[in-house]
């Protein structure tokens, strides 16, 4: 292949990438190829790669693409292009200067949580997690608002694996995960109360595109003491900046 046809062709998968990420909810082939102007040969044949690479998805229920996790990898500057994580740093900032602690924004990817924004309040206390990094989802809070709205039979996956024990007050009963991911659907948030680090705790809620659909979580991390001492709060502020994010994606899609 010549240089300017590699040129050409990473010129067409970086424009067809850039489409795809301002639809957090996924985006059809037809609307792609009517939205890049390229022939739809083209524009197949850059996805199916994308898609292979794991730069792109494809849900073959509603037949769209969306980013996948090396998309999400790529750094905080391709993050920044992505409708999720543009609406939700100011809410996070917002929120991490009220409370004085930190706060994450991660989605779901095989099994495991994936950070992609942090906000740092003035009591931020320094912990294993930045973004790009990733945590198992059975033991995180981000992880427990995530993988609760997952299909069961993705639940199990993900809960016939070996499950590492973090610190003593790390759950891997599989009956007792099962029961706490249920009482996050009728909570609507979810907390790791010392799982991964001692002396941490974080609270998280999912964020909704449509009825029990999930596209990502948000949650506050910090001391157990201040973080138990300052539960209620939390939680209402993330809620209604949940609602908030949630209103604003559809708004885009």
């Amino acid at each position: 292949m010549s240089f300017e046809k590699q040129q050409s062709t990473l010129d067409n998968a970086l424009t067809l990438l850039e489409i795809i990420s301002h639809y957090s909810s996924g985006i059809s082939l037809a609307e792609i190829v009517k939205l890049s102007r390229m022939a739809k040969t083209t524009v197949f044949r850059i996805l199916d790669t994308l898609k292979k690479r794991q730069y792109l998805s494809y849900d073959a229920n509603t037949e769209k693409y969306s980013l996948d996790v090396k998309a999400f990898e790529l750094g905080v500057k391709g993050l920044m292009n992505i409708s999720l994580v543009g609406i939700s740093i100011p809410f996070l900032k917002k929120l991490a200067s009220k409370i004085n602690e930190t706060c994450f924004l991660a989605v779901y990817h095989d099994g495991s949580v994936i950070y992609l924004y942090k906000a740092e309040g003035e009591l931020a206390v320094k912990t294993n997690s930045h973004i790009g990094s990733r945590m198992p989802v059975y033991c995180t809070g981000l992880g427990k608002s995530l993988l609760a709205y997952q299909p069961l039979v993705e639940i199990n996956k993900v809960l016939s694996r070996p499950l590492v024990q973090f610190t003593d007050k790390t759950i891997i009963d599989r009956e007792m995960i099962h029961n706490s991911l249920a009482k996050v659907c009728i909570d609507g948030y979810s907390m790791d109360d010392e799982e991964v680090e001692e002396g941490l705790s974080c609270i998280a809620v999912p964020i909704f595109i449509k009825q029990n659909k999930v596209v990502g979580a948000i949650s506050v991390a910090g001391s157990s003491f201040r973080i138990i001492q300052k539960k209620e709060l939390i939680i209402n502020e993330l809620k209604n900046i949940s609602s908030s994010i949630s209103i604003e994606l559809k708004k885009k899609n």
